[in-house]
């Protein structure tokens, strides 16, 4: 990648397009451009990153809307996740993702330009709906096994499994190089000041958790990895795993009491969710041991295998603490409440 390379970045008002912008930006890329749906928020982020050039365009409505924002780029950043907001079933799910992935790619066979495409999905395409329960390590060559599934419980594996298979399936139509970068739960200070932060989702609305590992990557690494990921060609066609670190979620509630004041809590949470120890859960599961819901979430709660990457010579984590990274996301969202 050259300095003055257009480099295109879906989603560049959302938590992770954010703070890829700053990090190109900082890296010295001097032609970015992004497209957003709210423009207040593409005015406040170009005051930030000035670079930076914006064009409205929803990837679920049409690739014509995309196309001006992908013409004339070399290399593209896909950190969107578009819902339409009406999908109730899991066949609604995968259709919107398959659509969105469709109008990708017609936006870039239309620019004709577009040399690497760096793909963001989830984690859950890897380590969640494992039929083999033996399994010691969790690398990038697992997948969820969508047959295991006898009730399938989790709408968004299925939808994160389907959309990268049609990405690679499209990929491999057109002969583009792409890496699909799968992160656990994105945690950290937001660059904007709205939040779309995995602490924020797990201590908001009261919904209580069961407690068991919380495994994590910094906001700011996701965007270091995929600038490591776009210019190393030894990741193309891989798929790669990000992790920073491994908390817990009562780990992430007792910070969280202990670091804001009560009024701060109330202001940003309400209510913090009631913690439900790991073997009370699968005491009340037992009557559903059969399920694979039960034998996925027990294996998981009580984990007997790690997960690690297969390729950890592709980037190196600025951010491994849980404290540090946490402290520093809550301090931004009280600072953020507070204008």
């Amino acid at each position: 990648m050259e300095k003055n390379d257009q480099i295109t970045i879906l989603g560049i008002t959302g938590y992770t397009g954010a703070w890829l912008a700053k990090t190109l930006t900082d890296r010295g890329y001097t032609n970015i451009v992004g497209t957003y749906r709210n423009p207040e928020k593409m005015t406040y982020l170009q005051q930030q990153l000035p670079n930076v050039t914006g064009f409205k365009a929803d990837l679920l409505a049409s690739p014509d809307k995309v196309k001006p924002a992908i013409a004339g780029s070399r290399w593209v950043f896909n950190n969107s996740a578009p819902f339409t907001g009406d999908e109730k079933t899991i066949a609604d799910f995968v259709a919107t993702k398959v659509a969105m992935v469709n109008n990708l790619f017609k936006a870039i066979i239309a620019a004709g330009t577009v040399e690497k495409l760096v793909h963001i999905g989830s984690a859950a395409a890897i380590y969640m709906g494992i039929a083999d329960t033996s399994k010691t390590v969790i690398d990038e060559d697992t997948w969820p096994d969508l047959a295991h599934m006898d009730r399938q419980y989790e709408p968004f594996i299925t939808m994160k499994v389907r959309e990268e298979q049609r990405v690679r399936e499209l990929a491999d139509l057109i002969d583009l190089d792409v890496t699909v970068l799968h992160p656990t739960n994105i945690v950290g200070p937001s660059f904007t000041p709205w939040q779309h932060d995995m602490i924020y989702a797990y201590l908001h609305g009261s919904q209580p958790l069961v407690e068991g590992p919380m495994d994590s990557v910094d906001v700011r690494d996701i965007a270091g990895i995929e600038l490591a990921l776009m210019t190393n060609p030894a990741s193309n066609g891989k798929r790669v795993m990000g992790l920073g670190f491994t908390s817990t979620y009562q780990q992430l509630e007792t910070l969280t009491q202990q670091h804001l004041t009560t009024e701060q809590i109330n202001t940003l949470f309400g209510d913090l969710p009631t913690i439900i120890p790991t073997q009370t859960a699968l005491t009340l599961w037992q009557p559903l041991a059969y399920t694979s819901f039960v034998k996925d979430q027990s294996w998981r709660l009580d984990p007997k295998s790690v997960l690690k990457t297969k390729y950890p010579e592709f980037y190196t984590y600025k951010y491994t603490d849980a404290q540090t990274t946490f402290t520093q996301a809550l301090d931004k969202m009280v600072a953020d409440a507070q204008k």
